[in-house]
């Protein structure tokens, strides 16, 4: 009877303890995407605006600030995509290296790290396109409505 009542109480527990895990998880998550869906989705849109506020610029201010903004933004995507190349380049040669110093066995597992680190970077993408496709309003400081 008394192990009984304590195998309860231990099972109570556990489920307890898995029950804050799950809700502490999922608070973690939605504070994730929060974060996220809060970038504007016009961000030359929102610089301009946050200038305009804090520097109070007249409307050909706002439109010569605003046509920079666009122009420097093309050329920093152009520049992230060249960095991004070279830095692939240099991951993929230090996973070559890497993988002549180990056993067939830990290379074959090597490989499978490789494919769950590829597939958690692509539900990351996808993850992060979803969530800038998702409208959000936006106030002229940049805050959701």
């Amino acid at each position: 009877m008394k192990t009984t009542k304590l195998t309860l109480l231990l099972l109570a527990a556990m489920l307890v303890g898995v029950c804050i895990g799950f809700y502490a998880n999922s608070a973690i998550i939605r504070a994730r995407i929060n974060r996220f869906s809060q970038l504007p989705a016009n961000m030359p849109e929102h610089l301009t605006n946050r200038l305009t506020q804090r520097l109070d610029l007249n409307a050909d201010q706002q439109r010569e600030i605003r046509k920079i903004f666009q122009a420097h933004g093309v050329r920093m995507r152009e520049a992230r995509e060249q960095n991004r190349a070279l830095i692939d380049a240099l991951i993929e040669e230090a996973r070559q290296d890497i993988a002549q110093h180990l056993t067939p066995e830990q290379q074959e597992e090597h490989k499978k790290m490789l494919i769950e680190l590829r597939e958690r970077i692509r539900n990351d993408q996808a993850t992060r396109r979803a969530l800038s496709a998702s409208p959000v309003n936006h106030s002229p400081a940049g805050h959701p409505k």
